[in-house]
């Protein structure tokens, strides 16, 4: 079964992103635990009812992460390798590279999701490290396999787009760890020691202006909203390359010894006209093919196939060290 609207997974990794940012910032301000202007990302997931919201979207928007990175390897290899012919080498190994460091990002966003700051921090801490520096490095790869690859998959006015924004969200990055460990822009005290940073207020810290820590709280916290909203950017983008192709379902496959076993230990009875007809096996199963149907019965070395009126079902016959006897379905 062909999946055709492959390129919605990008657009709900955004979608569902974007959503959790936002509406748990907005709970957050609408019931007073933070201030308007400005706050931590993940001070929307401190308090219930934000918090499940919060982390119920970022955990969806995490599962699509995972399936974009992976189409979009998938989508290089049958570009380059299947189409094209390309032997195997450095783009390949780079692709799959990206593909692990993809998904690490993807369970560092889930990590941030369902270790709130203020339950362990630790945890999510190093959720929210795993998500910003693993996505910043996805998005620079992609970037440098697109300009080194040809023929271009992604076109030149592309690479140039992600190219601005993910330089955007690698200097938002060291702004907001620059800021958020060094406090660059507190107002030292009179003796020129950094004063001491304002009490938590119900597991939020709050700054509000004339504080020391005011301007450095503002920088850092737009820092990082600069760098989830560009990396949300350029991961849209990959929706662009992925409208040319689609997918299949994985079929599930029963292994063709399993099956010979289970049929030549059964017994098959066949309700043909009303009349039953047995086979000289073991078992009391029966198969109702209905009428006109029957069933040739097995000789030790091949699988009984089912014929109606006469003629043979249709079957797909393929190597044997891959499927065998497989109906199409």
């Amino acid at each position: 079964m062909p999946v055709k609207y492959i390129w919605l997974a990008p657009v709900l990794t955004v979608g569902f992103g974007v959503a959790a940012f936002v509406t748990g910032y907005a709970i957050a301000v609408g019931r007073g635990y933070e201030e308007a202007w400005f706050s931590y990302i993940s001070d929307g997931g401190t308090h219930p009812p934000e918090s499940c919201v919060f982390g119920q979207l970022l955990n969806l928007s995490a599962v699509f992460l995972a399936i974009s990175v992976y189409l979009r390897h998938r989508q290089i290899v049958v570009f380059y390798h299947h189409n094209l012919r390309m032997p195997n080498g450095w783009w390949r190994t780079m692709s799959v590279t990206l593909l692990y460091i993809g998904l690490f990002s993807s369970f560092g966003m889930s990590m941030v999701a369902n270790f709130q700051e203020t339950s362990i921090p630790i945890c999510h801490l190093i959720g929210a490290m795993i998500a910003f520096f693993g996505s910043t490095v996805y998005v620079w790869g992609q970037i440098v396999l697109s300009y080194a690859m040809n023929p271009h998959l992604t076109p030149m006015w592309m690479n140039h787009f992600r190219t601005f924004f993910t330089s955007l969200a690698t200097g938002s990055l060291v702004l907001h760890m620059i800021c958020e460990h060094g406090h660059p822009f507190v107002k030292a005290g009179a003796d020129g020691n950094i004063p001491t940073p304002p009490p938590v207020d119900n597991d939020i810290r709050r700054f509000y202006p004339g504080d020391p820590w005011y301007v450095n709280h503002i920088v850092t916290t737009c820092a990082e909203w600069g760098l989830v909203l560009s990396l949300e950017v350029v991961l849209l983008t990959f929706a662009w390359e992925l409208r040319h192709f689609y997918a299949h379902l994985p079929k599930v496959h029963l292994r063709s010894s399993v099956a010979s076993e289970l049929i030549h230990n059964e017994s098959v009875e066949i309700v043909k006209e009303g009349h039953h007809k047995s086979y000289n096996t073991n078992s009391q199963t029966r198969f109702g093919l209905g009428s006109g149907a029957t069933v040739a019965p097995a000789d030790g070395h091949t699988i009984p196939r089912a014929r109606f009126n006469g003629r043979p079902m249709e079957v797909e016959h393929h190597e044997a060290t891959y499927r065998r006897n497989e109906y199409v379905y």
